[in-house]
């Protein structure tokens, strides 16, 4: 074997860990699917690191070894590509032994169309899960219809925005105000007698919280990658800085309200809104992910059970913080298993489920009592935030020790033929 041909090999294994990293996948999936490629074309082992918009990759065989290193443009989802990816790599994988046969396989999958979803569709689910989401939250279908309206204007600005390459918290900052001060023009433009100012503002953002980067962050800090980790969770929180400071500033200049409690009784007719609620909400969000018809469908169900559930514990009067760790517990386990069953990543349908859960109502008192001067509120509301976050990412911290062996105890991909994938 000359050394160019394992360069060619070396490059073959990072170029696919690249395609992943850069469609959002886990930094534990990046490197697992390197590891088996490069099993594939007979190197002796792998070493493999991976950051946010980085991957190095060195290989060996016997006393050789080749070093490279992808320079990534910033990552996006692409749930779609992630499937292709992951089951190339852990179920047709053991079929391949050259690069050229390799490289084929990625070429068909780079070819693939995407984004799955047009602006048209993208922007109408934006509006859906984002209305969903308002329902949830027991505000009036008349703000969820305006919220709809403003939200899926406001993705379709992101989506073109985002096609001329501006930098993305600008697209971020020009999404959140078209959608906000279009908002503020139809609430003026159609006014109605059950509607609240504030209720609409957070939910009509919501389409651009970074719930794919965000959760899988935390997961990859839970097996102490900080590498990957730490880079993801500060572009996660910069983005969600970025949309409600922007949405703080509108709020300041037009004198919004502070967010009011809703407080509604529990009836099987609220059970029955949210369950539809959570289903297209969950389902809009994985269309935003990039998400197939069978991951959307998947996630949706997912979701809209793990979610009533989580609703119902609450009206029992179980403290919220544990009916967010138990619900997010149910969509890990459940989600484990339609992985097996329909094979998919997990990640993909567990993710968009738990997305709705995400306290955007909170996060918008948080900000308005920090430009009101109401520091101590500020800060209790802030702490909600982010402790809601943290059991939601436990509760599918705790399904992955679980229902996934390999993850809990940290087994490497083994360099030998047999090994299972």
């Amino acid at each position: 074997m000359s050394s160019f041909d394992m360069g060619v090999e070396a490059s073959t294994a990072l170029r696919l860990g690249a395609l992943l990293l850069s469609a959002g996948a886990p930094g534990y999936r990046v490197t697992r699917a390197v590891k088996r490629c490069a099993r594939a074309m007979h190197f002796d082992d792998a070493d493999v690191v991976v950051g946010f918009d980085t991957i190095t990759c060195t290989v060996h065989r016997g006393d050789n070894f080749r070093t490279l290193v992808a320079d990534l443009p910033l990552p996006g989802v692409n749930a779609s590509r992630i499937e292709a990816l992951e089951n190339l790599t852990k179920h047709e994988m053991h079929r391949y032994t050259t690069a050229e046969e390799i490289n084929a396989a990625i070429d068909e999958i780079e070819a693939i169309p995407t984004p799955r979803w047009g602006p048209l569709t993208s922007s109408c689910a934006a509006g859906l899960a984002c209305g969903g989401f308002a329902v949830l939250n027991h505000f009036s279908y008349f703000t969820a219809l305006l919220v709809i309206i403003a939200a899926g204007v406001g993705q379709y600005v992101r989506l073109r925005l985002g096609r001329r390459h501006l930098l993305q918290l600008g697209v971020v900052m020009a999404a959140a105000l078209v959608s906000t001060l279009l908002f503020l023009a139809l609430a003026w433009a159609l006014p109605h007698s059950d509607f609240e100012l504030s209720a609409g503002f957070v939910p009509a953002i919501l389409y651009l919280v970074p719930g794919f980067p965000l959760f899988v962050s935390l997961m990859d800090l839970s097996r102490f990658d900080f590498t990957s980790g730490l880079p993801r969770l500060f572009f996660a929180l910069e983005v969600v800085l970025t949309m409600m400071l922007t949405v703080a500033v509108i709020a300041m200049v037009t004198d919004a309200p502070a967010p009011s409690t809703v407080s509604a009784t529990p009836d099987p007719a609220f059970y029955g809104a949210a369950a539809l609620a959570s289903f297209v909400s969950v389902g809009g969000f994985a269309i935003l992910f990039n998400a197939s018809r069978r991951m959307t469908l998947l996630a949706a169900t997912l979701g809209t059970v793990a979610n009533v559930l989580r609703l119902m514990l609450v009206d029992a009067h179980v403290e919220y913080f544990l009916a967010c760790l138990l619900g997010t517990l149910v969509i890990g386990i459940l989600g484990s298993w339609l992985g097996q069953h329909f094979r998919v990543p997990r990640t993909t349908v567990t993710i968009p489920a738990a997305v709705v859960m995400i306290p955007g109502p909170t996060i918008y008192a948080a900000l308005h009592q920090i430009t009101n001067g109401n520091i101590s509120a500020a800060i209790d509301s802030t702490t909600a935030v982010v402790l809601t976050v943290l059991f939601l990412s436990g509760g599918l911290t705790v399904a992955r020790l679980l229902t996934d062996k390999n993850w809990a105890f940290q087994r490497t991909v083994e360099f030998r033929p047999l090994e299972e994938p």
